[in-house]
């Protein structure tokens, strides 16, 4: 399977202290996949933090033909996370190489049978999800684009059979206040056929035609690191998917938990830390729940 995504530096603040972290959405969703399938993982970085994020990846089925090197730094995030409201109290970020990549995926990449495109420039996200021959595609999205960029976005959900969005995305894509309304809505967009809601700390639900798979979150005490939770949900559950070979309503409660599981990992360290140790000992298989 493919991902086309980010690749950042994370500032990271949170009740449990502040850390820098490699991350990016991208890396986040291939570490997750990485334990199920072989990811082909897309994207840019700059040469500063390349040797970094090349060992973060080591020892996974990671591979990264389609990283492009650039000669310009690495983008810089830096967030405070609200652990009362579960949401970002601030964030900034430094301009870097991000620019500079135009979405192109690597040759074996085009022809992978599953394709995420994690949360990017919806301009990028469309040129792989035309550059692909995937199956079935995934996609991600953020709310900062869906104003001025709300026709690329919609078009980048219309050729997408599962879109990954919180509630609050949901809601804006649709212009349906409430979440189950709005992931109803948009099935009937191009070729959706299902919509997983990321809720936070009350787990995550995956809307379809036929039902709604609703699974609570699995309790992590302490919640040390909510960032890149939603990419390694997406990346259990397309994981799991590729791992099957199957993507049809049946298969996506088990792939549901399974994202989840991901998450959980995910959040229990600083960055990806936690998400990396469970790929590396093979944790949550396909034959595993």
């Amino acid at each position: 399977m493919a991902v086309a995504g980010t690749l950042h530096r994370d500032d990271i603040t949170t009740p449990y202290g502040r850390r820098t972290a490699d991350g990016g959405s991208a890396v986040y969703f291939a570490v997750a996949a990485a334990r199920y399938t072989r990811v082909f993982l897309n994207g840019v970085v700059g040469r500063d933090t390349e040797a970094a994020h090349r060992l973060l990846l080591s020892r996974l089925p990671i591979d990264l033909d389609g990283l492009v090197v650039s000669d310009a730094p690495t983008v810089v995030w830096h967030v405070e996370h609200d652990f009362e409201r579960w949401v970002t109290r601030s964030e900034a970020t430094e301009a870097g190489c991000d620019g500079e990549w135009p979405g192109t995926l690597a040759a074996e990449s085009r022809t992978a049978p599953v394709l995420f495109l994690a949360s990017l420039d919806p301009a990028k996200q469309l040129a792989a999800l035309h550059g692909s021959g995937a199956r079935l595609v995934g996609a991600d999205s953020m709310t900062v684009f869906m104003g001025d960029r709300a026709g690329a976005v919609r078009e980048v959900a219309a050729g997408s059979d599962i879109l990954f969005l919180n509630a609050a995305e949901a809601q804006a894509l649709s212009g349906e206040p409430e979440w189950h309304a709005a992931a109803r809505a948009l099935l009937g967009i191009g070729r959706v056929r299902a919509v997983v809601v990321k809720r936070g700390p009350l787990g995550a639900a995956c809307v379809t035609r036929a039902r709604v798979a609703e699974l609570p979150a699995i309790d992590v005490s302490p919640v040390v690191d909510p960032t890149g939770a939603g990419d390694a949900l997406a990346g259990g559950f397309l994981g799991y998917c590729a791992a099957v070979e199957r993507d049809d309503d049946e298969v996506f409660a088990p792939a549901l938990q399974h994202g989840i599981r991901c998450a959980a990992d995910a959040i229990a360290a600083f960055g990806v830390e936690g998400l990396r140790r469970g790929s590396l000992a093979g944790a949550a298989g396909p034959g595993d729940v």
